[in-house]
């Protein structure tokens, strides 16, 4: 029986010369395009993800324990590094003098956001630097500074070039004083208060260019522990400590174990705080573009319903005479739904192959679209979205793949269901 089932579902999977061998076609298709751009969609936008968060893990200290108020920077920060130091996969811990700062060329001003390390310390937060050093070194000696390439284009700065660096908090502090200078009646004392204003800032050299990966890294700079405390007026204060870790993920639940060690006033800062809305919106995109996937998977299924029906409803005779000489129910449905399978099983590896094949040319695909369409694509090396990114989880690849065949065999259920219950003497009359 099970021979004959098979034979019967080859059979009407392949009729000469009719409209079901082109459903059936129609149907393969849509079940290849279904799985197709659930594998493509959802490894891109898993790519999108990772690239995003790897280019954050090389970016941002993996946790920075720092002062939430100006006062508390001069905290026994020693006990905490102490304790940091000896934590599983810890592989530094070390302080650091930083906020934002001014970067001054001539009359030409840029906010950044400065680090001052020790550079003998902090060995492999400088290391996830090095893939993006441009020009320089990253040595951090005293009365260097190191910048991104962004920062060096807006004001016009190369190697060697030396620039005035002052804390924003003087430039609030100025503002302050100026808006009282305003309010004050009193000439002289006016006069004296605005006379008083001056900024004074350290001169240094730059020493080196990183590229900027993002908007938000364009602004960072870096130079050594002592300079940043001078720029900082800490004395030998620091602002906070930055760990990194050999596995970034565990950043929250490291900060949670130290907590006894944070000095009052400071608090645990993790990698992911910096672009946690991003991240948190990229999650949103993939589940509801996963809602759409399936959405586009259950139509293709509906194609394998169409495909079962016209077969049911042209076999009617046929399937009266299975009936009539003894065919239970069963034999009927599982003539269908084999027939099902077979499509299903046939447009999954289809897609299958398909998305294969897309993913290794996405990036010839995207520039063909955009010659097409009249543009270029600019792409430079090393920096973030230069490529299409894909990441491709076995899992997800597995579960698209039995999703397809499932649908396709619950597609086939229903018609095939009915088709088992005709009457047979009515449907040889027929």
């Amino acid at each position: 029986m099970n021979s004959a089932t098979l034979f019967l579902a080859l059979r009407y999977l392949r009729p000469k010369r009719t409209f079901v061998s082109v459903i059936t076609i129609v149907s393969i298709l849509g079940i290849a395009v279904g799985v197709l751009m659930m594998i493509v969609v959802r490894s891109v936008m898993q790519g999108f993800e990772v690239d995003f968060r790897n280019m954050l893990m090389s970016v941002e200290p993996h946790v920075i324990f720092a002062a939430e108020e100006k006062g508390d920077q001069a905290a026994d920060w020693q006990p905490l590094v102490a304790a940091a130091k000896p934590k599983p996969g810890v592989l530094s811990a070390t302080p650091f003098a930083g906020g934002v700062v001014y970067v001054e060329n001539e009359s030409y001003q840029m906010a950044v956001q400065m680090f001052g390390f020790k550079a003998a310390e902090a060995g492999p937060r400088l290391e996830k630097l090095k893939g993006s050093l441009l020009a320089g070194t990253l040595d951090l000696a005293d009365d260097t500074l190191v910048m991104s390439d962004m920062t060096a284009q807006n004001l016009g700065l190369q190697i060697g070039d030396e620039v005035g660096v002052y804390p924003a908090d003087e430039v609030t502090d100025i503002a302050h004083v100026y808006r009282a200078a305003l309010d004050e009646k009193d000439e002289a004392k006016k006069k004296k208060m605005l006379n008083g204003i001056e900024l004074k800032p350290l001169k240094l050299r730059i020493a080196g260019v990183v590229r900027a990966q993002t908007d938000r890294d364009g602004g960072y700079s870096y130079t050594s522990l002592t300079t940043g405390q001078r720029i900082l007026k800490l004395g030998v204060g620091v602002t906070g400590v930055a760990v990194e870790l050999t596995d970034p993920e565990q950043a929250s639940a490291f900060s949670a174990n130290l907590k006894s060690a944070i000095p009052t006033g400071w608090k645990p800062k993790l990698w992911t705080d910096a672009e946690d809305a991003r991240l948190a919106a990229m999650k949103n995109e993939q589940i509801m573009m996963q809602l759409v996937l399936l959405i586009i998977a259950g139509v293709a299924a509906f194609s394998v319903m169409n495909t079962t029906i016209t077969v049911t409803t042209q076999k009617r005779r046929e399937i009266g005479v299975l009936t009539a000489v003894g065919a239970r129910p069963g034999m009927v449905v599982s003539v269908f739904v084999l027939q099902a399978a077979i499509v299903g099983v046939l447009g999954t590896l289809l897609g299958l192959i398909g998305s294969f094949l897309v993913i290794w040319l996405r990036n010839d695909i995207r520039a063909g679209l955009s010659m097409l369409g009249g543009g270029e694509v600019h792409a430079v090396d090393g920096v973030f979205l230069a490529t299409i990114p894909v990441h491709m989880e076995a899992s997800d690849v597995v579960f698209t793949c039995v999703v397809s065949i499932a649908l396709s065999l619950i597609a086939a259920v229903v018609p095939a269901y009915f088709a088992s219950r005709l009457d047979p003497a009515a449907a040889l009359r027929d």
